[in-house]
């Protein structure tokens, strides 16, 4: 076998990772090494040492570039994982199978021309989810199975009952957010309501939340379970064939009517949340589209530019993104903020006397039959009673 010859990449690759990720010397050798081309350990010592002049002279890659190595070996641990060249638990097996299952939804939900898709991606993410909080129950100690006064199994159909989602995120051990249990106690609500009884088209109405369930996933099993079940980067953004603008018909979509069995899971679930509650983005995450027009043209074929943090992209998102106060928080917020003691009634007849809830002012929305002050609703209250 001919002598390996590592490439100035590789060399810089291995540095970052000794520099960024303190890896030792047999853990570097591991990713670079395999069957057909295998080299000494020793030489990964001398390039820690920079004991060559070669060696010595290379950079050592940057933190993101290490990251997108690690995150490319990842995938050759799952698949190794997959192929059974080593030993894996019931509970790796388990979340393993949750990833394939969730990506399936994504994939399903991807698919515009679906009239069906958050429903089905409702049902196969409840199902991902069992599998991997299953896992994480296991991997606590925890057998997830319903249990006969005895201390005995409750069996259906000769199987062992097990533990569905409701209950597990009930658990401690499960290692849920607070956001995240409201997220998903949401889907199985909406999941209990649309069920065998709904044709009503609920697609606009679940984005935020579905988008949050999708985020919190990922970020579940990558945290609980290990980078290769990262799997981020394997989705490819969906082709959105109609222009999105800020004067188009998509942003009319928040006022248009909402389904009857989302706007009573809405009543339910978010009627007692308090504002910090239902503006978690673990709960239900918003994204806008904002226009950024360039005059550089090495940029014109850019599809998502990122903007720092105070610039004008930021405020046109707040613009769009408009914090929301229910009643109370708004007469709470004109009592701590300009000392006004206002009453319900007197908060009732500003806004009735003046028609603020026209939705064609923009001073308040109805979000699943209750009403949502912005800033702006709350400064004409303030001015209508300070008058």
């Amino acid at each position: 076998m001919a002598k390996v010859i590592l490439s100035d990449q590789e060399i810089g690759l291995i540095k970052g990772l000794i520099q960024h990720r303190a890896l030792n010397d047999q853990q570097v050798l591991a990713i670079f090494s395999f069957l057909d081309r295998n080299f000494n350990h020793r030489e990964i010592g001398a390039i820690r040492k920079g004991a060559k002049a070669r060696y010595a002279g290379i950079a050592a890659a940057t933190a993101p570039e290490v990251d997108a190595l690690l995150y490319q070996y990842s995938k050759l641990a799952a698949l190794a994982e997959q192929l059974g060249f080593y030993a894996t638990t019931y509970a790796e097996a388990q979340v393993r199978k949750a990833v394939e299952i969730f990506k399936t939804a994504v994939l399903v939900y991807n698919n515009n021309i679906l009239f069906t898709r958050s429903e089905t991606f409702i049902v196969l993410s409840i199902i991902a989810w069992t599998y991997v909080l299953h896992a994480r129950l296991i991997g606590e100690g925890i057998c997830p199975v319903y249990k006969n006064a005895d201390g005995t199994s409750v069996l259906i159909d000769g199987q062992e009952k097990l533990w569905e989602l409701s209950y597990c995120i009930e658990r401690p051990e499960a290692g849920l957010s607070a956001g995240e249990i409201a997220n998903l106690k949401y889907l199985i609500a909406i999941r209990n309501a649309i069920e065998h009884r709904s044709s009503e088209d609920i697609n606009d109405a679940l984005q935020a939340k579905i988008q949050a369930n999708a985020l919190n996933f990922l970020k579940y099993a990558k945290e609980k379970f290990g980078a290769k079940y990262d799997f981020s980067h394997d989705l490819a953004f969906a082709i959105q064939l109609q222009a999105l603008t800020l004067k188009s018909p998509n942003v009319l979509k928040g006022i248009a009517p909402v389904a009857k069995a989302v706007a009573a899971v809405n009543a339910l679930l978010e009627g007692p949340m308090t504002q910090a509650e239902f503006n978690d983005p673990a709960y239900s995450f918003r994204v806008y589209v904002v226009p950024k027009v360039t005059n550089n043209a090495k940029k014109a074929d850019q599809a998502v530019t990122y903007s720092p943090v105070g610039s004008d992209v930021e405020v046109a998102i707040k613009l769009v993104e408009r914090p929301k106060y229910r009643m109370t928080d708004a007469i709470k917020k004109l009592l701590d903020d300009d000392g006004l003691t206002v009453s319900s009634y007197e908060f009732q007849q500003a806004w009735k006397l003046n028609d603020l809830k026209n939705p064609a002012k923009g001073l308040a929305v109805q979000l699943g039959g209750q009403w949502f002050w912005y800033q702006e609703g709350i400064d004409k209250i303030r001015e209508i009673i300070t008058a």
